[in-house]
């Protein structure tokens, strides 16, 4: 049934913006606010204790008006005070109605920027709203919906902000009664995290831009910081005292709330205390709350929830500071996900450092302590990975790890080329490929494709050939012996890759990407077909014995001639389908 409503909402939506479209916004907003009109005055006629409970016409309308948002100029000045000044007056008792009277509100912030005179009442119903369980999530969106759109003529920064703190107090006034109360439900007031996450990116980016547009100081930036970031590091600061009892759960809230400030407030850097240098927002909450982030990891080593909301939150902290601004904590970073997941085998710390690969491994000077970290996280893989049951029970880190090697390969790949490691990485590959695991499997296949794809711009071939590749040796001794090392290690594992690619073509083995994207079948052998093809043809002929003669014999044509990228795909389409049409007359199911 609730699935039926939001299909039919979703159509109705559609067919309003179709209405716009060729009507003009302005036309549909006429029409929809005269009804909006004529439902009112007919609910204002019913008598008191009916009027409560006949508010569908009046929901139908909002929604409607919700759904033509971005058709309506900012210039508005007939419907959208009325609805403006009708929401704060609607009936309390109908969380429906409240529920989409403050999705409106949201939607039409640019406009309330435009009209600040009408925010008056909006807020405090919107806070209101906020303690009702079921709109609670609409008030919160709206919230951070008119934050964004805030600025000189409607600055949010200081209200939201305080609405923020307040709920903070109610949150650990809840907490603090329900250990009173052992555990059991009390009445004050609790808001979902993720709603107040909504609530919190939207005071980062109203604060934000209220700092960025009035020039403040770096007295006034600090003290926002503070007044947002202090509260959260004091409580964290609690949670990893050795007297603490505290769940994971709890941490995982506060560690959340570090990534949505860092990920949204954009605060300029201000001097230091001594003046010398200049100090990032950013990287100061890095900084701060580094050990107490380490306590925890390590509290915890094995929880794997943790571990994505601290490696989540790093991955943020990266990006927004960029490269040479984190630069400092870098040799930090590496050293805690390395240990951490040697501990745990956790796959987001494999995430975690494909991201360090992603913003240092241009820069030459960072390729040996990032080859370090991913030779490190591979053994300790390789370990972990033992049998093929082992690669069964965690998809997740054969995943993770594929997809940080191939980031390497695709950013710095000179020296995994060169060291052992890339033929025992090759070897395990043998195996990830025969998983029947989506996720694992492509990354599996995505590092095969990257390992090519590299011999093919060794070799002069492809999108890599281009001298000016800084993934490339830059001379040619050092491209010859990258490439004698590459030869090698194909040479030693190509034939079971090309064994797993036919019997994934045959249905032996699961078939996930045939032929689109990084990865694919087919794409793995029409490359392995530029860089050495001689060898693809000796190694492919025995593995598809099996197959149907007339599609086996045109399959290893297309191969043998050599043919263009698009008729190559068609082959491997119709080899693939002419297997599958055998093994069901056969009687065979794929596995």
């Amino acid at each position: 049934m609730v699935d039926d409503i939001h299909r039919d909402r979703f159509y109705v939506a559609d067919t309003v913006e179709d209405s716009c479209r060729l009507l003009g916004g302005h036309v549909v907003l006429t029409n929809i606010g005269s009804r909006l009109k004529e439902e009112c005055e007919r609910v204002s006629r019913l008598p008191p204790e009916q009027q409560l409970s006949d508010w569908q016409g009046m929901e139908a309308c909002l929604f409607a008006l919700h759904s033509l948002a971005q058709y309506v100029p900012a210039d508005e000045n007939k419907v959208l005070p009325f609805v403006m000044n009708l929401i704060p007056q609607l009936p309390p008792s109908a969380p429906m109605l409240r529920y989409t009277a403050s999705l409106t509100v949201g939607k039409y912030a640019g406009w309330l920027n435009s009209h600040p005179e009408q925010m008056q009442p909006l807020m405090p119903y919107l806070a209101q709203g906020l303690g009702i369980p079921k709109s609670a999530t609409a008030a919160a969106i709206a919230i951070k919906d008119l934050c964004e759109c805030s600025g000189s003529r409607m600055s949010l920064g200081d209200p939201v902000l305080q609405l923020y703190q307040e709920i903070i107090m109610a949150q650990e006034q809840h907490a603090q009664q329900q250990q009173q109360n052992g555990g059991a439900p009390d009445a004050v007031f609790s808001l979902d995290l993720k709603d107040e996450l909504q609530i919190l990116e939207g005071v980062c980016k109203a604060v934000s831009r209220q700092l960025g547009g009035d020039g403040a100081t770096a007295e006034q930036a600090t003290a926002y910081l503070n007044k947002i970031v202090a509260p959260i590091g004091a409580r964290l600061a609690s949670y990893v005292s050795v007297e603490s009892n505290v769940s994971p759960r709890q941490i995982m809230a506060e560690v959340e709330r570090l990534t949505v400030i860092v990920q949204f407030l954009k605060l300029s850097s201000r001097p230091s205390a001594n003046s010398q240098t200049m100090v990032n927002p950013t990287m100061e909450i890095i900084t701060q709350s580094w050990s107490l982030l380490d306590t925890i990891s390590q509290r915890y080593p094995r929880d794997v929830s943790l571990a994505e909301k601290i490696c989540r939150l790093h991955k943020h902290a990266l990006r927004g500071c960029g490269a040479t601004t984190y630069a400092p904590m870098l040799d930090s970073l590496i050293s805690q996900l390395v240990r951490n997941f040697q501990q745990s085998h956790l796959s987001p710390y494999l995430y975690a450092a494909s991201i360090c690969i992603t913003e240092f491994g241009r820069n030459p000077a960072y390729t040996p302590r990032l080859y370090e970290m991913v030779a490190a996280m591979a053994n300790a893989s390789f370990t972990l990975l033992q049998s093929f049951q082992d690669f069964t029970a965690h998809p997740d880190v054969v995943e993770e790890l594929f997809y940080l090697m191939a980031r390497m390969v695709s950013y710095c790949p000179e020296p995994v080329i060169r060291s052992a490691l890339l033929p025992s990485l090759l070897r395990c590959s043998v195996v990830g490929m025969q998983l029947d695991h989506k996720d694992a499997n492509r990354g599996t296949m995505n590092f095969i494709e990257g390992i090519i794809s590299y011999g093919m711009g060794l070799d002069g071939q492809g999108d890599s050939s281009n001298g000016n590749d800084p993934s490339l040796p830059q001379s040619a001794e050092a491209r010859k012996e990258v490439k004698a090392s590459l030869e090698s290690a194909i040479v030693a594992e190509g034939q079971s890759l090309v064994v797993n690619l036919a019997r994934a073509l045959m249905g032996d083995l699961p078939t996930y990407c045939v032929d689109k994207g990084n990865g694919s079948i087919a794409g793995i052998l029409w490359k392995l077909n530029s860089l050495c093809p001689d060898l693809l043809l000796q190694w492919i002929q025995p593995a598809v014995n099996a197959a149907p003669e007339t599609p086996r014999n045109e399959f290893l044509r297309s191969i043998a001639s050599r043919v263009p990228r698009e008729e190559f795909n068609l082959s491997v389409r119709a080899f693939l389908s002419a297997c599958d049409r055998n093994r069901k007359l056969m009687g065979g199911v794929r596995p």
